[in-house]
């Protein structure tokens, strides 16, 4: 079981611009139903009661590390995200950063899917595999830098194309994909990309993919 501490070293330092870009992509509107799956202590959750009117906040997560001044406000759950089936629909799904750490992301996926209520929206944000960074050391070690070995947190890589796929045969239509967080330069000490470098190539640069479709109505 994944414990609070690597929950937070696997967001990284680009959670918050990852988290941005999902909430674009989620286009948030006041009085809407929000479901966060994997919402870890609830910081998303926080800036959509604080910023949005929503009409109700749900969250689930396999550990209960819900912030106490959420507890108010979210109707919290402690269940895996494989096992969201029978939730309340919602009109916005949020999987940010989510699907990487499961062992069956797919069941998952379709599961937040079918909550997803007519002209809802679903936002899934994972690593991008498509990184220089990931298909340098792919090439030379064998592994990719998100999923190395001994990085216990992700197990799970996520195919783009496979996400979806699943959601088209979900009923969703899909928007074009997002791209967030500066990756680090490959044999520069550290060094991420600049924002000029990554406005023109933001598959290559950019550590998450942010995937988001709606559900005609």
């Amino acid at each position: 079981m994944r414990t609070y501490a690597d929950q937070i070293d696997s967001d990284g330092a680009s959670m918050e611009e990852i988290v941005h870009a999902a909430l674009v992509a989620a286009q948030p509107q006041p009085h809407l139903r929000w479901l966060d799956i994997g919402c870890g202590r609830g910081d998303l959750l926080r800036r959509l009661r604080d910023d949005w009117e929503p009409s109700s906040l749900t969250g689930i997560d396999p550990i209960d590390w819900l912030a106490d001044d959420l507890r108010a406000d979210v109707t919290f759950q402690a269940r895996a995200a494989e096992d969201a089936d029978g939730l309340p629909a919602a009109d916005r799904v949020l999987l940010i950063e989510v699907i990487e750490h499961l062992e069956a992301p797919w069941k998952a996926l379709r599961a937040a899917a079918r909550l997803v209520a007519p002209g809802g929206r679903i936002v899934v944000s994972t690593p991008n595999l498509a990184t220089l960074r990931n298909r340098l050391e792919l090439g030379l070690r064998g592994n990719l830098t998100s999923f190395r070995p001994d990085y216990k947190p992700h197990i799970s890589p996520a195919l783009p194309h496979v996400t979806t796929r699943i959601l088209e045969e979900e009923g969703f239509a899909l928007d074009p994909p997002a791209f967030a967080g500066s990756d680090v330069i490959s044999l520069s000490g550290g060094r991420v990309w600049p924002e000029r470098v990554r406005t023109y190539y933001p598959i290559l640069t950019s550590v998450s993919i942010v995937l988001s479709a709606w559900r005609p109505e």
